[in-house]
Parts: structure tokens; sequence; C-alpha cells
């Protein structure tokens, strides 16, 4: 089995351990009475805007970019109005639309023709507001990137194919949404997702073989949800 060296990745399971461990200190010093965490608590968005900077720092196509970018517009445009900077955002919500109509018209001008399967070694797909449905066929899949906001997925690598003793790591992130995620027999799965007001499932079969292709599914959910299956 392959091996890395370690180093520091801004991920989204990172993001939630050092958010987790703030409330935790941040509660723990509320009930001391040293500080009231209300105070603190109101900005609560700045975690959304976190886990888009980290989308951006890992993405590696232009869907993984407008899926941090999207995370980002939310939590500034949330954390604004909290501070006061902006004021009534909710009559801008018509906005909103305006970019999803950008983004399908660009969609549109971009099309490819519809292929039996994805045959490159790395796939990303961003679900907002909507669904994606993608299906791998690569001979040496390296893993990957999936968002999903307000939307959902599914991701089928059953005939995907990994190199004997080799790892390939998929990051998901997925808010109020989420992905069902299915993987062939041969492969071992490892799941690494850090849920917040939402779950996952790994119904994967592990194979004997130590020296199975091994895929690390890592990331984390927020309202939302991340199955994995054979």
């Amino acid at each position: 089995m392959t091996t890395t060296n370690p180093r520091f990745r801004l991920t989204g399971q990172l993001i939630a351990g050092l958010v987790l461990a703030a409330l935790g200190i941040l509660f723990t010093l509320d009930n001391l009475e040293i500080l009231r965490a209300r105070d603190f608590l109101r900005f609560w968005p700045a975690v959304l805007v976190l886990v888009g900077v980290s989308q951006i720092v890992q993405a590696r196509s232009p869907a993984g970019t407008v899926g941090g970018a999207i995370w980002i517009l939310l939590g500034g445009v949330m954390l604004g109005e909290r501070l006061d900077l902006i004021a009534n955002v909710f009559r801008f919500w018509p906005m909103l639309l305006i970019g999803i109509g950008a983004w399908v018209v660009w969609q549109s001008l971009n099309r490819r023709e519809a292929a039996p399967g994805e045959r490159s070694d790395r796939v990303s797909a961003i679900a907002v507001l909507g669904g994606v449905d993608r299906r791998v066929i690569s001979s040496r899949f390296a893993g990957g990137d999936v968002t999903a906001f307000m939307g959902g997925g599914k991701l089928d690598l059953r005939e995907a194919t990994l190199p004997p003793g080799t790892e390939a790591l998929l990051d998901v992130t997925a808010m109020m949404g989420g992905f069902e995620i299915r993987v062939p027999e041969s492969w071992n799965v490892i799941v690494d997702i850090v849920p917040f007001m939402g779950g996952y499932e790994d119904k994967t079969r592990h194979p004997a073989d130590p020296s199975a292709p091994r895929l690390r599914v890592r990331g984390f959910v927020m309202m939302g949800g991340v199955e994995v299956r054979n």
C-alpha cells in the first residue's frame, strides 16, 4: 500500500473539528461566567466562509471553484447582515435567480456531447438547487471532489479501476443536500466524514485482501447525508 507524507490541508473535516472544539471552549467559558456565548455565536456564518476557502484551495476544476465561491458568498452575506454591513439583504434575493440563470447559460454554451461515462482520472461535480448524475469508467481513477448545496446527486464508480495497492481520495462537502456513491466490491472503502446535523452511511463490503485498492471518502456534511454502497 502506497503511503504519503502527512501535511497540513485546509479541509472541511479540519474546519469541523476546529469549530466543535471552539464551541466546547466557548460554552465552557460561558458556564464559568467569563463571557457570554451568544455574543460570539452571532458570527457563525464565518464557518461557511472557511468551508468555501477550503473548497477553492483544494479545487482542481472550475466546478470545485464555483462550489467554494457559493459557500463564501452565502457566508459573507449572512455575516455582513449580522455585522450591520448589509441591511435588508432579503430585498436582493432575486439576484440569486440572476446567478443561477447565468450559470445555466454558461453550462449550455459549454455543453459537451453526452458520453457513456467519464474517462477522466479525477472527477469533480457540483449540485446547486438541483441534481447531478455521474458515471466514471476511468482505468486509473485518482479521486476528486463533489459538492452539494441544497441539491444532491449520484456518483457511480463501479466501472472505474484503481491500480492494486493504491489509494484514491474523494472529498465530499454537502449542505442541505447529499450524495449517493457506488463503488466496486473489490475496493476497500474508508469513510472519514464529519457530520453536523446530518449523517452518513457506509454500506460497503470490505474485501479480505489487505492489498485491495482503497478509496478514502472524507469531508463535511451539514444538514444532509452521504451514502456509500456497492
